[in-house]
């Protein structure tokens, strides 16, 4: 694979959290939940750098412990519930500007994302690199979703009656067999180059497919649990 740049990996790891308070350094399968992410960034042979930004000095120090790089706290206006993780990422790439720092490529992982694995990353950037077809390009990853999902619907305000959000004959059951792929972001990794950075989602952005269970985002008690099982015992065998 040729890469074009230095690839800076970012876990993005506010302090608050509603669903599950202090969710990020939380024991999962003996480690801070954060630490999972740390540690496949870590072992990313395209990854140059992985920086742990986050408010909270206490979460920096456990991801230090595992490697990661936390060389400053971001400031409190951008650790709001309604704080941009664009504005995040460029505050972060300013920062290291002024000392000197530069990297070519931000690869954003949420630290929620626990089974998500270093072969994913590597996968992901690999894929980014063999497709990119301008510098605009940038990559999500991805799970697919029932195909139904285009069967949709919304209800007009005014009228009260239902309308179809994608063109799709909801009528016509015997082509639900040609309904095309489907599929929704899982927040577990995005690409794309930072010389003119303001996000990542465009008309050229391109995917990477993970499967259900490595998209798992940690939001409740009970995803913290189910993850925790699965890095512990790994999948359940089916009864038959």
């Amino acid at each position: 694979m040729e890469q074009h740049g230095k690839i800076l990996a970012i876990i993005a790891a506010r302090e608050g959290s509603k669903g599950l308070p202090q969710k990020n350094v939380l024991n999962c399968a003996g480690k801070p939940l954060i630490a999972w992410t740390v540690e496949a960034a870590l072992k990313s042979s395209h990854v140059d750098r992985v920086l742990v930004n986050t408010d909270s000095r206490a979460i920096a120090d456990e991801a230090e412990k595992y490697g990661a790089w936390a060389p400053f706290l971001r400031p409190a206006e951008l650790a709001q519930d309604e704080s941009s993780i664009i504005d995040v990422i460029k505050d972060v790439i300013a920062r290291l500007k002024e000392s000197s720092q530069e990297f070519d490529y931000v690869l954003l992982l949420q630290p929620t994302s626990p089974l998500r694995t270093t072969t994913h990353i590597n996968e992901a950037i690999e894929k980014y690199f063999s497709t990119r077809m301008s510098d605009q390009d940038t990559l999500i990853s991805v799970t697919k979703v029932d195909s139904k999902a285009l069967w949709v619907l919304g209800e007009d305000d005014d009228s009260g009656y239902i309308f179809n959000h994608y063109d799709v004959n909801l009528s016509d059951n015997s082509r639900r067999q040609t309904l095309p792929d489907c599929y929704v972001p899982n927040g577990a990794i995005y690409l794309a180059k930072i010389d003119g950075f303001n996000g990542f989602y465009g008309k050229q952005t391109r995917s990477y497919v993970m499967d259900e269970i490595s998209s798992l985002d940690i939001d409740y008690q009970e995803d913290l649990d189910r993850a925790d099982d699965y890095l512990r015992n790994g999948p359940r065998q089916k009864s038959i």
